[in-house]
């Protein structure tokens, strides 16, 4: 209840100072970075690679710089063309801004990124179908002990969101967008960690002190990779030493 009402006293100081709208909705990300460091940044990133997906505005991209990291490599698309200028002079000589689709890169651009010790990936995940896949993508790219900060919206109807399903959305996408076709639950998205092999999964608790409205509907979270091949398999009964890694597929 405290929470919630240190909630409503934010949101009206900021009508009063005229805060465009957007800085309310994003401020659980500094939050989530904050407990990026407390839980599990225990050493400096200057020796470290960073992979950044969806960059959006910015904001988060300055947050990783201010770690100090060894490289930064950031993935958008196409049509972030006019969001990403307003701030690539951030980046350093050392970093790489990659204008592409991750999902689809080549076989050898894809092994070309080589490993990366933290990967940010924030508002992503629900617009992409293949969720599993995803996930399981980033677990190849990061080296053993390497993290994964990951954010997502999650399924809005109060009345299965808490089940572990993934409700699809067709023909006709999440509120007409052209990009939100499946929404999973809280649940679904921690199955999947699970299943490609993440381990010591810890919830953020980041919505609570500005973006409490949202805390039913997304989810925050930071997971580590503690082993290379520890994700599960199809076929583990019928097959011995089956290796049909789930979300693996080509």
């Amino acid at each position: 209840m405290l929470n919630y009402l240190v909630y409503i006293f934010k949101k009206i100081v900021r009508k009063v100072k005229r805060q465009p709208a957007f800085e309310g909705m994003y401020a659980y990300r500094k939050y989530l970075f904050e407990d990026l460091k407390e839980f599990f940044l225990n050493e400096s990133l200057e020796n470290s690679r960073v992979l950044e997906i969806g960059p959006k505005d910015g904001e988060d991209t300055r947050r990783i710089l201010s770690l100090n990291p060894k490289e930064l490599i950031l993935f958008d698309l196409p049509d972030k063309t006019n969001e990403i200028k307003d701030w690539k002079s951030l980046l350093r000589k050392q970093d790489n801004l990659i204008i592409d689709n991750f999902m689809y890169l080549e076989n050898k651009d894809f092994r070309d990124l080589d490993k990366f010790d933290l990967i940010y990936f924030t508002g992503v995940l629900y617009h992409n179908p293949e969720q599993l896949r995803f996930l399981n993508k980033l677990y190849e790219k990061l080296n053993l002990g390497g993290i994964l900060v990951l954010e997502t919206a999650t399924i809005r109807n109060p009345f299965i969101r808490r089940l572990n399903i993934v409700q699809i959305w067709h023909p006709k996408t999440y509120r007409n967008t052209t990009t939100i076709s499946h929404l999973p639950s809280k649940k679904a998205v921690t199955s999947w960690l699970e299943m490609v092999g993440f381990s010591n999964i810890r919830i953020s608790n980041c919505y609570d002190k500005e973006n409490f409205n949202v805390r039913a509907t997304r989810l925050a979270l930071i997971a580590e990779k503690k082993q290379e091949k520890s994700q599960q398999v199809y076929y583990e009964k019928q097959i011995k030493n089956s290796d049909y890694f789930i979300g693996g597929s080509t």
